[in-house]
C-alpha cells in the first residue's frame, strides 16, 4: 500500500498527489528490477554513483519527486536504448 498525500488547491482546482520518499524508492526499485530482470542487480544499481545522474547514486535522488523523475528517465533509457 502506498502512502500518498492529496492536496487540493481551491483557487486553481488542481489536485496534487505526493508520495513519501520510502514509497518513491520502492517504486523505482521495482522499475529497476524490471529493467535489469534481477532485484539484487537493481538494488546494487540504486546504490552506485551514476554519471547520468551527476555522479549521485539513484537512491539519493528519490527523496524528491523531481529526483525520482530523473532516475526513472535513466531507467527508461536503459530499457529502451534511448539517450539519457
Amino acid at each position: 500500500m502506498l502512502n500518498c498525500n492529496l492536496t487540493h488547491d481551491t483557487a486553481t482546482n488542481e489536485v496534487t498527489v505526493s508520495r513519501n520518499p520510502h514509497d518513491r524508492i520502492i517504486a523505482v526499485i521495482d522499475l529497476a528490477a524490471d529493467v535489469f530482470e534481477d532485484r539484487e542487480a537493481a538494488i546494487s544499481w540504486m546504490n552506485r554513483p551514476n554519471a547520468a545522474l551527476g555522479g549521485q547514486p539513484p537512491v539519493a535522488l528519490c527523496d524528491t519527486e523531481p529526483g525520482e523523475h530523473q532516475v526513472r528517465r535513466v531507467l527508461h533509457a536503459l530499457k529502451w536504448g534511448g539517450v539519457v
